[in-house]
């Protein structure tokens, strides 16, 4: 042989003579030419959800530490009988955007609890996770 193939005889790699010198893969080989490329379609979506939901659970850590210091804030300015606008301004102001804050006291101690809103991956799924503080303080004597 003078390094010719004789017709329809199968190559090392998979790959059978054609007629006027093209090539074509075998059946089997063709029906699976595609699952490598899905796979990996699959594979960084999934990752990419994966990333999107960790990075929202480490932001609403955050917002918990946010809230749970802002909810110690406002407890120390309502035991010092602070005006409601003072407590509720000073809470605010170390609060994660868009938290709300209640003042509730029963007449020896005062609970401040800080409400921040749910983040958006979670919020639309329908799952309440947003993060909460709350803090009670015995309430001093003037």
């Amino acid at each position: 042989m003078t390094g010719s193939w004789p017709r329809g005889r199968v190559r090392r790699h998979g790959r059978r003579d054609v007629p006027g010198g093209g090539s074509r893969l075998r059946p089997r080989a063709a029906r699976e030419a595609g699952i490598v490329t899905l796979e990996l379609a699959l594979g960084m979506v999934s990752f990419a959800l994966l990333l999107l939901l960790s990075i929202t659970a480490i932001a609403t850590g955050v917002d918990h530490v946010q809230c749970s210091e802002a909810s110690r804030v406002g407890a120390r300015l309502a035991a010092r009988s602070e005006p409601l606008n003072a407590i509720v301004s000073g809470a605010l102001a170390v609060a994660p955007d868009g938290s709300r804050v209640s003042v509730q006291a029963d007449g020896t101690t005062v609970t401040v609890t800080v409400r921040a809103p749910a983040r958006a991956p979670f919020a639309e799924l329908g799952w309440d996770v947003a993060a909460v503080g709350r803090s009670v303080a015995p309430m001093e004597e003037r």
